[in-house]
């Protein structure tokens, strides 16, 4: 299995209506791409100081062969492309367990 994770920092710009939307559509336009599964977004909630990020998308694919294809699905490239327009600075981390 492979977990993947992304991070994400709002341009200052970016109410927090606009991310609470662009956080409650991501999910939604994700899971209708084969292969990805488990989908879970949040918004940071800062607790031990001030969050780096201020939101995360995580979710599993079975192998990298599910993971590559959802990084070129047409759904993901366009919610991508959104999202940096949407962004300062992401953090994309994969890890096989």
């Amino acid at each position: 299995m492979i977990k993947h994770i992304v991070m994400v920092k709002f341009k200052p710009e970016v109410t927090q209506e606009q991310q609470a939307e662009f956080a409650k559509k991501v999910p939604e336009v994700l899971a209708q791409i084969p292969g990805a599964k488990n989908i879970t977004l949040g918004l940071a909630l800062a607790v031990e100081g001030e969050a780096r990020y201020d939101g995360a998308t995580f979710m599993d694919f079975d192998d990298e062969a599910q993971l590559r294809a959802y990084l070129d699905h047409p759904m993901h490239q366009a919610i991508d492309a959104q999202g940096q327009a949407m962004c300062s600075d992401y953090l994309v981390v994969n890890f096989v367990y």
